[in-house]
């Protein structure tokens, strides 16, 4: 059971991390956009760092609850996790 959680956990964070690699990259091309489009790209990704502030608090709680825990919050936690990515997919679909 551990080292389900483990591998889960090491798996979101890296996956973090390549979020935030990529929204750096859109950050910097946002920056070229014009004005009303620029209103909407920095609506949308305010949006998006709002889905990953609360995920990334959801991420701690889970990663501080014990092991004996894991099998009752793994479920709703991988829904979580792929309901963040589809945001981040559709937000880097729409503007590479």
């Amino acid at each position: 059971m551990h080292n389900q959680k483990h591998a889960y956990l090491q798996k979101v964070e890296a996956e973090l991390k390549e979020f935030e690699a990529k929204t750096e990259l859109l950050k910097a091309k946002g920056n070229t956009l014009m004005a009303d489009a620029r209103v909407k790209f920095d609506e949308q990704l305010q949006s998006l760092e709002q889905s990953k502030s609360e995920f990334a608090a959801y991420y701690n709680q889970i990663a501080e609850k014990a092991d004996d825990a894991w099998d009752d919050v793994k479920d709703e936690a991988e829904e979580k996790w792929t309901n963040f990515k589809r945001s981040v997919d559709n937000f880097i679909s729409k503007h590479t």
